[in-house]
């Protein structure tokens, strides 16, 4: 006779490994983007043709080791208030993550589910995978004055 196991929340465990290769991606992406993170701190350009869309990426703090970015994306169309994310990027090891999104930031590895605010279970890895498909969009459909930003083949 089998025994079913029921699956509880205290099962999942975090994978380390896909969320630094994340983190690494992003990192790689991002300086694509902003490839002189170091020396400016306004960078802008448009997402469409008509220039309605349009992100504006901030410096916001610097440090010997790292770079925190803010990130908004602003359209001429919408009502609601644009998203913000802050994104540190870590220039001695090469990896980029999520540290704040509106007012949401330090999360936790794992949450059960569901949970007061309705995070996923791997809410920081989920935001990191977000940043890093962002930025792909970005890469690929970004225009600036002087063309597309550095575009993925």
């Amino acid at each position: 006779m089998v025994a079913l196991r029921i699956r509880t929340d205290n099962d999942y465990v975090v994978n380390l490994k896909h969320h630094h290769t994340q983190c690494e991606l992003n990192f790689h992406l991002m300086m694509g983007l902003v490839p002189n993170c170091r020396e400016s701190a306004l960078w802008q350009f448009h997402l469409d043709d008509a220039a309605a869309t349009a992100v504006v990426i901030h410096r916001i703090d610097e440090a010997p080791f790292t770079t925190t970015l803010e990130i908004t994306q602003v359209s001429q169309f919408s009502v609601l208030s644009p998203p913000k994310i802050q994104v540190r990027l870590y220039h001695d090891v090469e990896m980029a993550e999520v540290v704040a999104w509106d007012n949401h930031r330090h999360w936790q590895p794992v949450y059960s589910y569901p949970n007061k605010r309705m995070y996923q279970r791997d809410e920081k890895l989920a935001l990191n995978r977000f940043l890093g498909e962002w930025l792909v969009y970005c890469r690929k459909l970004g225009l600036s004055s002087e063309g597309f930003v550095n575009p993925l083949p």
